[in-house]
């Protein structure tokens, strides 16, 4: 059976502009993911399970260290697994999701920001439509 659909697309121009961007398409890609990790984390508060607050209280947002993005995890000095056992449970426990989940959630939002702020590069730079 033959193929019922072809599309053909010209990449050239986009390849060009993002090549153009160089380092204001990585700012820009940043701050979209600044955005993002502090929505994880927020979201991540508001899920997690409570006893003390102290682990809700550990939930951290740092630049990593290439200074590319940032990571989202957990501090927990006094119990350093806890943040692990609540997520993904024990054989004692069942699991309690709440980072992972807080993440998917904000799966669709962030690549739109990170579409939005591409766009917006491309269009200062005046290499858009």
């Amino acid at each position: 059976m033959a193929d019922s659909l072809t599309i053909t697309v010209d990449t050239t121009a986009l390849f060009a502009a993002l090549d153009a961007l160089g380092e204001s398409a990585r700012a820009a890609v940043k701050g979209a993911a600044k955005i993002t990790a502090d929505a994880i984390a927020r979201e991540a508060g508001a899920r997690i399970p409570r006893a003390t607050g102290k682990t809700a209280e550990g939930i951290t947002v740092e630049e990593t260290h290439n200074g590319d993005g940032y990571v989202v995890y957990v501090k927990s000095p006094r119990m350093p697994n806890l943040p692990l056992w609540l997520e993904f449970g024990t054989k004692y426990m069942t699991a309690r999701p709440y980072l992972f989940s807080s993440a998917r959630l904000e799966e669709g939002p962030h690549l739109m920001r990170v579409a939005d702020a591409l766009q917006a590069a491309i269009n200062a730079k005046g290499l858009g439509d």
